[in-house]
């Protein structure tokens, strides 16, 4: 199956937008990856893969310009419907249409389900302003497990990931496409959710819980996903 019709079928299968509560641990995750954007008001930022919605609708709220980029039409309307503020555009990661130059883009959870993620890569470097910041956030160390596809009943990656990334092969990859790495991030220790913290700490500042998820470091490399912000290499942006 061609893998945009996948992704179309997949937002009619599931609701991504269900309306029971967040967990606490995906609360968290989200709060964290928000604070790593600073975004300001007028800042025009191009959310890819954006899914749910969840991280157009926040930056949004922020005073942001935001254009939401996904291959789910039926995701991108109910994204339009929640703040028609936001620009909502069908695209491919992997060829993303002239937009303009961005501020801040971000792929959440959106490389490792890429063929060839490099392509995608070289398309956010033409959208990306010369001082501006991309923002990846992909799951650490991931062993990678197989099921049946529910659409087309052929063995498939659960979660449809293909990859698997650290700190170096991640890194390795943008440096390859034109990128300096400006920072890199693992967060989310399992330990969090093995001992309930996220839960009982969950109406604490989120500081309090970066800090527990730092020392929960002391119980080995056991985190669960990675955010690494990047710029345009020099070069790069004299090509731009």
């Amino acid at each position: 199956m061609d893998y945009k019709e996948h992704y179309r079928q997949d937002a009619l299968a599931f609701d991504y937008f269900r309306r029971e509560k967040l967990t606490p641990a995906e609360i968290r995750r989200t709060q964290f990856t928000l604070s790593l954007c600073q975004i300001r008001p007028g800042m025009r930022v191009l959310d890819v893969g954006s899914g749910r919605g969840w991280f157009s609708l926040a930056a949004a709220k922020l005073g942001a310009e935001v254009t939401a980029l996904d291959l789910s039409e039926e995701n991108l309307a109910r994204i339009k419907a929640e703040d028609p503020s936001i620009e909502a555009v069908f695209g491919d990661a992997c060829a993303v249409p002239e937009l303009g130059k961005f501020d801040l883009i971000v792929a959440l959870e959106v490389i490792e389900h890429l063929v060839e993620p490099e392509l995608a890569l070289k398309s956010f470097r033409d959208r990306l302003a010369p001082n501006g910041t991309l923002l990846l956030t992909v799951p650490y160390k991931e062993v990678i497990r197989y099921t049946l596809c529910i659409h087309c009943n052929h063995k498939t990656p659960i979660n449809a990931h293909l990859h698997s990334f650290d700190r170096e092969s991640l890194s390795a990859l943008l440096i390859a496409n034109g990128y300096q790495v400006k920072a890199a991030k693992r967060f989310y220790h399992r330990v969090l959710e093995l001992l309930r913290l996220n839960r009982l700490t969950l109406n604490l500042p989120l500081g309090v819980w970066k800090c527990l998820d730092r020392l929960c470091g002391i119980f080995g490399d056991r985190y669960s996903h990675l955010a690494i912000k990047a710029g345009l290499r020099t070069e790069s942006r004299s090509e731009t």
